[in-house]
């Protein structure tokens, strides 16, 4: 007999949130875990936002949690690191004895994706235009502000949700939907931080044209790989960075939250790129 054995003592990991059939968490988790001889499996879970009260009796040991559930997995813990306290946000749990853990492990997840992608970043980034106002660009803004982002822009369809981001985080300020091209002018750094695009989906007609020459521009979903901002930016021979790093070092700091084994993210980034190779 070969390959791995679940038995009744196998910790069992997931990923949730819906969509969440895209996912490349479980090939990059499994693989880490099987790496690192760990006794556990992680899978996809499609949920629906009512189940979320009932977690904590699922048997999971943790959780990775994706649109649209990063504000109901802060509002079920019974602890939160600091970063989920402030945001109100969380990608990560942990359940035990004590009850269910929140982290964030997004904002120095996509710090640590434009460090490794884009070095000297921070030298050249005054500026940032963050897309969106849900879990994903509340944890992006704090992760620019921590990393010493003099001025961000938050621009979200719905301007309530965007004050809602500029009220957590130093130095932001809300922008109009309607006056996009504007901050595009503005920013050094443009970051899509919703799920428009997200695995062919609809997208913007987004107005790329109006960025700066120097401006780099970031976008947080990771399939496609090539996202209609990217080719766009690309397109006009500007700078940018896809959403897979931050999918891997948020992925690989929960990790070591869960186990305490620092992962290989270089190996991940081959997997990954591999698999989406693939379709």
């Amino acid at each position: 007999m070969s390959g791995r054995v679940i038995t009744g003592r196998t910790k069992v990991l997931a990923v949730l949130g819906n969509p969440i059939a895209h996912s490349l968490s479980p090939p990059m988790h499994n693989a880490w875990l099987a790496a690192a001889g760990i006794d556990a499996t992680y899978v996809a879970l499609p949920i629906e936002g009512d189940v979320f009260a009932a977690l904590p009796s699922f048997g999971l040991y943790g959780a990775n949690v994706t649109v649209p559930h990063k504000e109901r997995a802060a509002a079920i813990a019974t602890q939160r690191d600091e970063a989920v306290a402030r945001l109100g946000a969380a990608n990560v749990l942990r359940f035990g004895p004590n009850g269910v853990a929140a982290f964030n492990t997004d904002a120095p997840g996509f710090v640590a994706s434009l460090d490794e992608a884009a070095p000297g970043w921070r030298d050249r980034v005054k500026t940032a235009l963050v897309i969106g106002a849900g879990g994903a660009a509340r944890a992006i803004a704090w992760g620019l502000a921590a990393a010493g982002v003099e001025k961000l822009l938050v621009s979200n369809r719905t301007e309530a949700r965007a004050l809602e981001v500029c009220a957590v985080c130093p130095r932001a300020a809300p922008w109009p939907w309607a006056y996009l091209g504007d901050a595009f002018a503005k920013a050094d750094l443009i970051v899509n931080a919703t799920s428009l695009g997200l695995a062919g989906g609809p997208s913007p007609d987004w107005p790329i044209e109006a960025a700066a020459p120097h401006a780099l521009v970031v976008d947080a979903v990771y399939k496609p790989l090539e996202t209609p901002l990217l080719a766009q930016a690309r397109a006009r021979g500007l700078a940018t960075v896809d959403g897979l790093g931050m999918l891997i070092h948020q992925g690989a700091l929960a990790f070591e939250i869960w186990f305490g084994v620092k992962p290989d993210t270089r190996a991940a980034r081959g997997l990954l790129n591999e698999l989406l190779a693939r379709g």
